[in-house]
């Protein structure tokens, strides 16, 4: 299964541990990943990891320039904090055709992210997580049993 994985800015404290952590769960189970990501948060991710245990073999990709170049995946599981996090992945859903899935996750869940997301078919997981990564991974091991 090919997996695009989409993750925006990387002020959330829980958004790097919680894309590595959900990285590992898909590269257990056999998945393509392909990561399309801000400057910065790839950043972050190269120094989170920097013998690339849980980025080898990760295909990378400039969030803009993924909705340019499209390639062929079978999932889109994306992060959402904020209001260009919920267009990135309501354009990428467009783009790409593909069964899409988001965590909503902040201080707060917006319930206007989860509506908008909804209506776009996009299934939609929500967790309050800013600081702790535990209510995201509880959703990500959610998200993966009804993916896989």
């Amino acid at each position: 299964m090919r997996v695009l994985v989409i993750i925006g800015c990387p002020e959330p404290p829980v958004l790097i541990p919680s894309t590595l952590y959900l990285l590992n769960m898909l590269k257990n189970r056999g998945c393509v990943i392909i990561l399309s990501a801000n400057p910065a948060a790839l950043k972050l991710l190269e120094t989170a990891d920097p013998e690339r245990y849980y980025l080898r073999g990760v295909g990378f990709q400039d969030i803009e320039k993924g909705l340019k170049n499209r390639l062929e995946v079978d999932v889109i599981v994306g992060f959402v904090h904020n209001d260009a996090a919920v267009n990135y992945i309501i354009s990428y859903k467009s783009v790409y055709s593909a069964k899409t899935y988001a965590i909503v996750f902040g201080r707060k869940v917006k319930g206007e992210y989860i509506e908008d997301l909804k209506d776009e078919g996009i299934v939609t997981y929500s967790a309050r997580a800013f600081h702790n990564p535990v209510p995201i991974i509880v959703k990500l091991k959610e998200l993966i049993e009804e993916l896989i």
